[in-house]
């Protein structure tokens, strides 16, 4: 299925009653700062059921995703597989009245904006290419991973001298 828009007339109003599908689809611009979906999108299966509140959409949503490391800024790919399960409120229900609830419009249903949604919450917020990965220098910019760098790192902040002064009277306090 290349459209994510789909009629549900067949089903609409009889419950239990339930239409398998199987989507496949480019998402274009879907993703956050560090992460995003690649370019051949999502493909997954669905059910769509019938349920006396209106259309019940389950199944399972994969794609590929590009992302770039927190840390060392290092592009890379990464599968995001992910279950739905989402109601689109029939009409004349209560959760219709609901602005965070997707509707069923008229005989039909919009898929693109639940899997938007969905894809979009399961991508990370910070990826990291591997957990122990190292980043960058924060005073050069060089890859730790490939290597150290020549940065000299200074120990003192002047800003923590009071601190500083206070701690070695602690300790030089007997107990």
């Amino acid at each position: 299925m290349q459209d994510l828009r789909l009629s549900v007339a067949e089903i609409l109003g009889r419950p239990g009653e339930y239409r398998d599908i199987a989507v496949r689809r480019p998402l274009p611009g879907v993703g956050m700062a560090l992460a995003r979906l690649g370019e051949q999108g999502i493909e997954g299966d669905l059910r769509i059921e019938s349920v006396i509140e209106g259309i019940l959409v389950t199944g399972r949503v994969q794609g590929d995703a590009v992302m770039q490391c927190a840390r060392c800024l290092n592009e890379f790919r990464q599968a995001v597989t992910l279950r739905v399960c989402e109601l689109f409120a029939g009409p004349g229900h209560e959760a219709s009245e609901d602005a965070d609830v997707y509707q069923v419009e008229g005989v039909e249903i919009d898929l693109e904006p639940m899997v938007r949604d969905a894809v979009t919450l399961a991508l990370p917020l910070n990826p990291l290419c591997r957990k122990d990965c190292k980043g960058l220098c924060g005073t050069c910019g060089t890859d730790l991973n490939q290597g150290s760098c020549d940065c000299q790192e200074d120990d003192f902040d002047p800003r923590w001298a009071a601190l500083s002064d206070l701690r070695q009277r602690l300790e030089n306090q007997e107990l």
